[in-house]
């Protein structure tokens, strides 16, 4: 399942930088690090939804839903990584390097806070 999710990412991205924006390298490079973390807080949301029935745990994000099941965490996931691609794909070079700075630096936070409460990347 993990090499099918990545791959997927990791195929899509390549398909979008093709447009008039000026795609950069630093480009790839700053999005290949979003979709690392994103991938990361995935796996560790996934991880939220197998153990919520148990009360240890519970999801924040007033989208995804206090207690997920592991189908619409993923489904969430993948939804907004390929969002991610398709709105810095769209961003003139001006703003995008802001939004992957800003987005990366949040899903960073998120990540660093699910790992200081126990969970860990489950996929």
């Amino acid at each position: 399942m993990r090499i099918k999710i990545i791959g997927l990412l990791v195929a899509l991205f390549l398909l979008f930088p093709l447009n008039a924006n000026a795609w950069s390298e630093k480009d790839t490079l700053w999005e290949g690090a979003y979709l690392l973390a994103h991938v990361a807080d995935w796996g560790q949301t996934r991880d939220i939804a197998l153990q919520c029935s148990q009360g240890l745990y519970y999801e924040m994000n007033p989208v995804i839903g206090r207690c997920p099941n592991v189908h619409w965490v993923n489904t969430y996931f993948l939804g907004t990584a390929l969002l991610h691609i398709g709105v810095a794909n769209l961003l003139p070079q001006k703003y995008r390097r802001m939004f992957q700075a800003g987005t990366l630096g949040m899903e960073l936070n998120f990540v660093n806070n699910n790992s200081n409460i126990g969970l860990t990347i489950k996929f």
